[in-house]
């Protein structure tokens, strides 16, 4: 059975996936009132060639399927490739992320890193944060953790609010520099305080489960709620769970639950895992076993290995308690739900993502951090 520790989590997070670098938004009208496809399609690149507003916003379209056009990752590779070709630093951060990830072109890490120092060298502060990960990883690139520190600290010292949390995390666990809680606070609060979600995020971990930091929970709530509220899928996760834990905490009826719902549909495998146990239990929701092993079997194809591992109690318990046909019906409904909720997101938006949140790989999800991870689990 899942135990009932709850451990510091300042992050472990999975990769983003990529939305439209045009802030506008496009309604997809019904099919009877669009034009023929192929002609509407020929006429929209047609028009686009050479004009970087019209790649971009093609760009955008067949990354999310919409005005009109089938989603189409190749094709959004494509003409986010033409914008990047034109010197538009987000859209070069975007193919680099596209390289890393593999999303709609091959996996090339040396590209990405590429596309980054390109970005950077025109002045992007996201494609220097994300080059400064790959110096970080040594992916793309050999690995170089001073330069890492010294391109997060550039960007720091504009105040660039990701760096700053950034920063905090390496003084937090001593990487590049000598550890120092202390500063990691500093730096994590300077962050909150320019109302990044990731400040707030980590600042509410340090009042709420740090070990070495003391603990308001109200604290807590009020920063990792705003992180939450932001659309931060880490910050989603915690939220939820803090709420499960501190039921003296203001909060809804059933509010916990829908913050964990929207980040296991980010993709947070750990809210899965709640959501599992919480039905398991019949906390805040009617004990339902078949819909425990529904969550269960979804935290395992979101996390692989770790939540295989974790659940292997809950699992075999359940393949005896539960009839082949409710193991079965609940094995389709996971399914799917996973195909309706494919992705691993750093942040959710509803339909449209703000670009400016991202592209980003994490230095959270380096390695770096040696603190236990928080594994989802609920404590009474």
């Amino acid at each position: 059975m899942i135990g009932n520790t709850h451990f510091l989590r300042l992050g472990a997070c999975a990769l983003t996936i990529v939305g439209c670098l045009i802030t506008e938004s496009t309604t997809a009208q019904p099919n009877a009132l669009l034009p023929d496809a192929d002609t509407r399609e020929t006429n929209r690149e047609t028009n686009a060639n050479g004009h970087l507003k019209e790649e971009l916003k093609l760009a955008g379209d067949y990354m999310m399927g919409r005005g009109g056009v089938v989603r189409d990752l190749k094709q959004a590779a494509h003409w986010y490739r033409k914008a990047a070709d034109q010197g538009f630093p987000p859209a070069q951060v975007q193919l680099g992320y596209f390289y890393l990830t593999g999303v709609g072109v091959p996996r090339d890490e040396e590209q990405a890193a590429k596309w980054f120092e390109r970005a950077t060298a025109s002045g992007s502060f996201e494609g220097k944060l994300n080059l400064a990960v790959l110096y970080f990883r040594g992916t793309g690139i050999p690995r170089n953790v001073h330069l890492g520190c010294v391109l997060l600290q550039e960007l720091a010292d504009k105040q660039y609010p990701r760096a700053e949390d950034y920063l905090g995390i390496l003084y937090y666990v001593g990487v590049g520099v000598e550890k120092d809680p202390a500063q990691a606070e500093k730096w994590f609060e300077r962050s909150a305080n320019h109302h990044s979600p990731e400040g707030e995020y980590s600042m509410g971990t340090l009042f709420s489960v740090a070990p070495d930091h003391p603990h308001d929970f109200e604290k807590a709530a009020d920063s990792v709620r705003a992180s939450a509220q932001a659309g931060y899928v880490p910050g989603m996760h915690s939220f939820g769970l803090l709420l499960v834990n501190h039921p003296e905490l203001t909060q809804h009826s059933g509010e916990a639950v829908r913050w964990l719902q929207g980040s296991a549909e980010g993709g947070a495998y750990r809210s899965s895992i709640v959501l599992g146990v919480l039905a398991r239990d019949g906390r805040g929701v009617p004990q339902d076993e078949a819909a425990a092993y529904q969550w269960f079997t979804i935290a395992v194809k979101q996390g692989g290995q770790a939540p295989q591992k974790l659940l292997t109690a809950d699992l075999e318990l359940a393949r005896k308690t539960l009839s082949a046909d409710q193991r079965g019906t609940a094995e389709q409904s996971a399914q799917a739900w996973l195909e309706a909720h494919p992705h691993q997101d750093i942040y959710v938006h509803g339909s449209e993502l703000d670009y400016a949140y991202f592209p980003i790989t994490e230095v959270y999800a380096t390695g770096l951090d040696t603190q236990p991870a928080d594994k989802g689990e609920t404590r009474n």
